[in-house]
């Protein structure tokens, strides 16, 4: 592949790269200040940038597959890795058709929506992974979306070996962008903070819209597909 098409390949990886750094920086921000929205907004943009970079690099389609090899290649990447995963792969594919696929088999089951905290120790401790709309397991740090869960801190990991090989190219194809960044930047990599016990102890495990001010413990995150009795936890 020609070195100006691998050149600017490259720098929209570094920059796939930088937004996933500027998600887990909003996840870690939202989550001292316990704000639900901002928690799953990073999250997204985590899943999205990984997906984008997932697929450039390992692409399941035909027409990409010599410059998926050629940029890794050039990466040092090997073809069998984290991020060459059918999950991520295909995390936004015909994204409405799954939405559908899912609120189909979860029919008349005990479901879990929207939900921060560490699962094990809440009143949804029993709920199948599979009937799992959105939620974050501040204990294990999984993200679960439409019962596929994400081990986060693995793939961050997987990210910022990427994201190194990515700067040690981009710095050799375009030194003179990089006379404008401090050296430190080159060192940094995405990484989930570890709360405090304090705020752990003080962190709801449902969530609550913020124009209400009735106690967190009031309202659920889980909702059930059916009325019926048998269907509670």
């Amino acid at each position: 592949m020609d070195m100006n098409v691998i050149g600017l390949h490259i720098h929209e990886l570094r920059n796939q790269c930088r937004f996933i750094e500027a998600s887990v920086d909003i996840l870690n921000q939202s989550m001292e200040k316990q704000a639900s929205v901002g928690v799953f907004f990073g999250l997204q943009n985590i899943m999205l940038g990984t997906n984008n970079i997932s697929r450039t690099l390992w692409t399941p389609r035909k027409k990409g597959k010599e410059r998926a090899a050629s940029l890794r290649e050039t990466l040092g990447l090997p073809e069998k890795y984290p991020l060459n995963n059918e999950s991520i792969l295909s995390l936004v594919d015909h994204a409405d058709e799954a939405s559908d696929q899912w609120i189909n088999r979860s029919k008349d089951k005990y479901i879990l929506y929207d939900f921060i905290g560490d699962i094990s120790a809440s009143q949804h401790k029993d709920v199948e992974t599979k009937n799992i709309f959105r939620a974050f397991d501040t204990a294990t740090k999984i993200y679960t979306y439409l019962g596929t869960s994400f081990n986060l801190e693995a793939l961050l990991k997987a990210l910022a070996d990427v994201s190194n090989r990515v700067n040690q190219v981009h710095m050799r194809l375009y030194p003179d962008q990089w006379k404008e960044e401090p050296a430190s930047k080159e060192e940094e990599k995405p990484a989930l903070k570890k709360t405090s016990p304090k705020k752990t102890a003080a962190k709801k495990t449902t969530l609550v819209k913020p124009a209400q001010k009735k106690p967190a413990q009031k309202k659920s995150a889980a909702k059930k597909t059916t009325k019926k009795p048998a269907a509670k936890k």
